[in-house]
């Protein structure tokens, strides 16, 4: 039985926006199966297990005290729900419950209440095991360890002493049979890839390697620089080379639920069915999740190597955990082999004069909003829009409106119109706001005549949403609809190549002028407007606003008020999680 006063603090919870319908039907179920809290406990109870689902739906592993001290502090009104609240009196009472556990080694319980903070049961499975996981991969020596000197010889010949901090990350691939290569975009991860699979492809002809990515746009990214990359690498022998790098360039890149054979609720290549792989090397890592790298891991070889590529100061993955940055954090501190992380400072695509590069570095190192206005307004190839003004929606949506009039130029070819789309997007942290992609796709459509409303229109540009596997189209994929000979069809470069496509065919695709932030992750523009809400919002973070900087090559634009770009600026993307504390147990 739900007594009032747990039905109570539930609602106001989630009429505030606190938690959502979902966390509110879960806290009402576990403390329907309560057995062993007084009616008063049981509204801590309920309260704190919706504050649980919510930082999991959010990203977090788990509850911490700084969670409940803060809750407490922006919620006063709520306390008369919860005299006393406090970490220590949840745990007082999470101790007590009879759906919760402090000894999930010993004992299932749908929660866990351990020194660091809350969890579900299975999140901390996830985390106890890949601790477990890294903490023994991160000690063993890789396959390629004893052919070290051979493998120097080819990386002498292939790196040059500028290219010194990426001979260093090759070498510690090499060494060691988990690594990670972090750096931000154009320090130049894919190159050192290509160079070290010409190495193992000298030495070891017939290993077996495996691309993949945790999205299907990210993995035909990588698939592309990687065939970029080989193609731009000349020093090694005529004999040889031909054979060595149509090899390496035949390399395909997929989704990691790909690659372990998603069916049926279940990943077919396990610990019992592992990966037909020597070398498995996952690009865009920081978007891994905890449960998704579990897999992976599980799915691992007993001797195959595992490389790790991605920027740890992007954003984080869309499920739950922080696993590139919590690896990164705890080589830092020696509770991981320090030896296994290679960073790479130095920018191959922003020299010490671009603005972009000071941009990024400013908005990492989380300066104010007015030193990175000043850089906005300064540097030429970046810009300031401030959208103080009640018209800053439809000035917007006329500034980019004039970047698109590419779309609707009859006597350009659909590869011309397609090669087109990456040269400006407008970037946007969330999708329904009133500075949000929905509302800006139709401002921009207005300003340029058109309205998808009613119909699909021909210069339409469109992005797929949910991977489609019958037409080779991944979610995040860009493409436009054009009438050509009085036909309506669907373009898309599919690999290297046009393909145009039955617009019924597609499963589900929306316009696509301006697209969220964690949409455009794995993505390159030449220039890009970002777009801040007018209004202060929980998604703005300065991993977000850098993730979105980071996607220009050559002109970036800021448009935001100074407060809400200063409030961006001041917060941390919080992805709680008691790895270091699992690595230590």
């Amino acid at each position: 039985m739900i007594c009032g006063k747990s039905i109570g603090i539930l609602a106001e919870m989630s009429e505030k926006g606190l938690v959502s319908a979902t966390d509110v039907h879960l806290a009402e179920f576990l403390v329907s199966l309560e057995r062993n809290l007084s009616e008063n406990e049981k509204t801590f109870f309920a309260a704190v297990t919706a504050l649980v689902s919510n930082g999991v739906a959010g990203g977090k592993i788990c509850l911490v005290e700084k969670d409940i001290s803060e809750f407490a502090e922006k919620n006063a009104e709520l306390m008369k729900y919860l005299p006393g609240f406090s970490f220590e009196k949840v745990a007082e009472i999470f101790g007590k419950s009879s759906c919760c556990t402090g000894k999930p080694e010993e004992e299932f319980r749908p929660l866990v209440s351990l020194k660091n903070g809350i969890y579900f049961y299975k999140y901390w499975l996830y985390e106890s095991s890949l601790a477990a996981k890294m903490a023994e991969i991160s000690k063993e020596n890789g396959r390629y360890s004893g052919s070290s000197d051979e493998m120097e010889k080819i990386f002498n010949k292939l790196f040059d002493a500028e290219n010194s901090e990426q001979h260093e990350a090759a070498k510690t691939a090499v060494k060691n049979r988990f690594s990670v290569i972090t750096g931000g975009p154009g320090t130049g991860k894919t190159t050192i890839i290509a160079k070290i699979l010409i190495g193992i492809a000298t030495l070891f002809p017939q290993d077996r390697v495996m691309l993949a990515a945790p999205t299907g746009k990210a993995a035909a990214r990588m698939t592309d620089a990687l065939k970029n990359a080989v193609s731009g690498i000349r020093r090694i022998s005529d004999a040889a080379r031909s054979e060595i790098l149509d090899g390496i360039g035949a390399l395909e890149g997929m989704t990691i639920h790909r690659m372990l054979d998603w069916k049926f609720g279940r990943f077919s290549q396990n610990r019992e069915n592992p990966l037909a792989a020597d070398v498995v090397i996952i690009d865009e890592a920081g978007m891994l999740d905890v449960a998704l790298f579990n897999s992976l891991l599980d799915a691992l070889g007993h001797d195959a190597s595992l490389i790790l590529l991605g920027d740890k100061d992007q954003l984080a993955s869309v499920g739950a955990g922080n696993v590139l940055s919590d690896i990164c954090g705890a080589a830092e501190k020696n509770l991981l082999p320090p030896e296994i992380v290679a960073k790479l400072e130095k920018s191959y695509r922003f020299n010490s004069s671009s603005g972009i590069g000071k941009l990024a570095k400013a908005v990492n190192e989380q300066k104010s909003a007015k030193e990175i206005i000043e850089i906005c307004k300064t540097e030429s190839d970046c810009g300031w829009f401030g959208i103080e003004n009640e018209k800053a929606l439809e000035n917007i949506a006329f500034d980019a409106a004039g970047r698109y009039g590419f779309l609707f130029d009859k006597d350009s070819s659909p590869e011309e119109i397609l090669e087109r789309l990456n040269d400006y997007k407008v970037l946007v942290p969330s999708k329904e706001d009133s500075f949000g992609v929905t509302e800006l796709n139709r401002k921009i459509e207005s300003e340029l005549g058109r309205n998808s409303e009613n119909g699909l229109y021909d210069g339409m540009p469109i992005m797929v949403t949910k991977n489609d596997y019958r037409n080779n189209l991944m979610n995040g994929d860009c493409g436009v609809i054009l009438e050509r000979n009085g036909r309506k069809s669907a373009y898309f470069i599919v690999g290297n190549s046009l393909k145009s496509f039955n617009i019924s065919s597609l499963v589900s695709f929306e316009t696509v002028y301006a697209m969220t932030i964690h949409k455009s992750q794995g993505s390159e523009y030449d220039s890009v407007l970002i777009v801040l809400p007018k209004t202060e919002m929980p998604i703005l973070t300065k991993e977000i606003l850098y993730t979105a900087v980071t996607r220009a090559k050559k002109e970036v634009k800021i448009a935001a008020k100074d407060g809400v770009l200063d409030y961006t600026l001041r917060r941390n993307a919080e992805r709680n999680s008691g790895f270091e504390e699992a690595l230590n147990s």
